[in-house]
């Protein structure tokens, strides 16, 4: 089965933002919470004028393009992900935003910078990716600067319960990695695991939930998952037709599905 921490699974998963993007895509078509989650995410960070900020696992970086006017003035930026593949994503999606950025291949257990060099450190629904944790959470700490801030997002233990449960129903041999995602790094174990580097640690919330109301969208969600569980195992070959159908027969009734969402924010100072 795929580990979801394992880095060479990883590489494969994000190689380019094409399953980054069909993930991104359901919620985008059908997410209730109109203020959608990027403009949340983006409207919870406290940056100031010349700090200096690095953001590991930054994907495609579409969050900073569509938010370039609210960057304030002469902040520096450092990008970076495990993936070339994202990192030239993220170069065209902040190369005319105005932003003094530098891009690096960095894996976060080894973060190449000195100590105490960056106001923030940004780690958006990576950190459950990472095979050591708490090396991870010391690198950060380290590179931090006295008083600074690490902005974490992740998901709860409801997150997608729906989906997994359709998953279950199609195949109970299905794993779709919600429960080893929450338990790496989730919304109920992250408090713990981030006081032994952090404090003080503050959880923010984000209420929302989808109302999907056609199948392809879903479809191509569940099988973007390459890397996380054994989705792609499963559902391959001649096995894809099937599910598509089992999923196409779930809208029949009501023309809709409804799912939860359980996602949100750490808020994390630097002891």
């Amino acid at each position: 089965m795929p580990n979801f921490s394992d880095t060479e699974e990883m590489k494969k998963q994000y190689a380019t933002d094409g399953n980054l993007n069909a993930r991104v895509a359901l919620h985008r078509l059908y997410s209730k919470n109109q203020q959608g989650w990027t403009s949340w995410v983006f409207g919870n960070y406290r940056f100031s004028p010349g700090q200096k900020i690095l953001e590991l696992g930054c994907g495609n970086a579409v969050i900073w393009r569509a938010n370039a006017g609210k960057i304030p003035k002469s902040i520096k930026l450092w990008l970076s992900d495990i993936s070339e593949g994202m990192l030239d994503a993220a170069r065209q999606n902040t190369g005319d935003a105005g932003i003094e950025t530098e891009y690096a291949v960095i894996d976060a257990q080894n973060i190449p910078y000195d100590n105490g060099c960056f106001d923030a450190v940004i780690a958006n629904h990576m950190l459950y990716h990472m095979p050591d944790i708490h090396r991870t959470l010391g690198e950060i700490a380290r590179v931090l600067k006295p008083g600074g801030t690490l902005y974490a997002t992740t998901v709860g233990n409801n997150n997608l319960k729906e989906i997994v449960d359709i998953l279950y129903h199609f195949d109970p041999a299905i794993d779709f990695a919600m429960g080893p995602i929450t338990r790496a790094f989730g919304l109920e174990s992250g408090v713990a695991l981030l006081a032994r580097h952090f404090r003080p640690v503050e959880c923010l919330r984000y209420e929302d939930s989808l109302r999907i109301t056609e199948p392809q969208p879903l479809i191509d969600y569940i099988l973007s998952s390459q890397g996380i569980g054994n989705v792609n195992e499963i559902i391959a070959g001649e096995k894809v037709e099937p599910f598509s159908r089992y999923i196409e027969g779930l809208f029949s009734a009501t023309g809709y599905l409804d799912v939860q969402k359980d996602a949100g924010m750490f808020v994390a100072g630097k002891m």
